[in-house]
């Protein structure tokens, strides 16, 4: 009864701000503009068949197409839409959770109940947990459908992607609660968050550069640098990896077609050949690890807040 509570406080607290029916507004139209999409084989309409484009690369009758579509959901918009814009959103509608329970009058009324300071702040962080699980199941529950019924795509994988933006919303969530507590200060958290975030996501980008262009490797020292600095944060950039890898969705270069890659020069394909074997390499990571240790990141986090 007391999680209950919990959740059900923070969740009227979240809603007040009225960002949850932001990116439920936000949902309803990414899913309507995917469904006015169709896929007919020889043509892509839009606009429920307003406009038509002609085109043998993207029916999800072929191996490409399906790759492409599935690609195209995974890469373009569970992880840049609700990936990025959607944890900005739900970051900046559950930062103000703990400074507001800090408030004097209010943790005074909270800690009079039979339940310890640890229970009550893992509870009010499951809570928030509980906000983010309702909106990526809808958004990824309506885009699964559409993809089943609209384009004849049914990958249960994809599904996965529900836990995995979670996960990824946690990661940036706990350094949210740490400033929260420490602050009590709801802008603080906002920013100092999202900094974290992008200090996160830099060591795995340089990595990148590293392998897509070898000449980079002759700073040694640099590079050993560099992969030290991405093994301690959470693994953020390993997320749209995984949501790929479960659900089939390939390399975000299937969703090129194949004329347009070999009208590069060489030198283009060259690199366009090693960014998608590092692509193919970052969807074969053991996913125990990237997980785990971003989790034991966390941990600590929360056990400092």
């Amino acid at each position: 009864m007391q999680l209950w509570a919990l959740i059900v406080d923070s969740f009227r607290e979240s809603t007040d701000s009225k960002i949850f029916w932001v990116l439920v507004a936000i949902t309803l139209v990414v899913v309507a503009a995917m469904g006015s999409i169709g896929f007919q084989g020889d043509h892509v309409s839009f606009l429920f068949g307003l406009w038509e484009v002609p085109s043998d690369h993207y029916s999800p009758l072929t191996g490409f197409g399906r790759s492409y579509i599935v690609g195209m959901v995974v890469y373009m918009l569970t992880y840049t839409l609700l990936g990025w814009v959607g944890v900005i959103l739900m970051i900046v509608a559950t930062a103000g959770v703990f400074p507001r329970m800090m408030e004097r009058g209010t943790i005074d009324v909270v800690l009079a109940k039979p339940m310890t300071r640890a229970k009550l702040f893992l509870l009010k962080y499951f809570a928030s947990m509980v906000f983010v699980l309702l909106q990526a199941s809808l958004f990824v529950g309506l885009i699964f459908l559409v993809m089943g019924f609209r384009w004849g795509v049914w990958e249960p994988g994809f599904l996965l992607s529900i836990p995995l933006l979670v996960l990824l919303f946690s990661y940036v969530y706990c350094v949210s609660v740490l400033v929260a507590v420490k602050t009590r200060s709801t802008v603080a958290a906002i920013l100092l968050s999202l900094a974290a975030w992008f200090v996160f996501a830099a060591p795995p980008s340089v990595l990148q550069l590293f392998e897509t262009f070898p000449t980079m490797k002759e700073h040694a020292r640099l590079h050993r640098a560099v992969r030290v600095a991405a093994w301690i944060p959470p693994k953020t950039a390993e997320i749209p990896y995984l949501a790929a890898r479960w659900a089939n969705a390939g390399t975000s270069l299937d969703m090129v077609p194949p004329s347009v890659m070999a009208t590069g020069s060489l030198s283009d394909r060259d690199q366009m050949d090693r960014a998608r074997k590092l692509e193919e390499r970052e969807l074969r990571k053991n996913p125990v690890y990237s997980i785990g240790s971003s989790l034991l990141f966390e941990a600590v986090v929360l056990l400092l807040a």
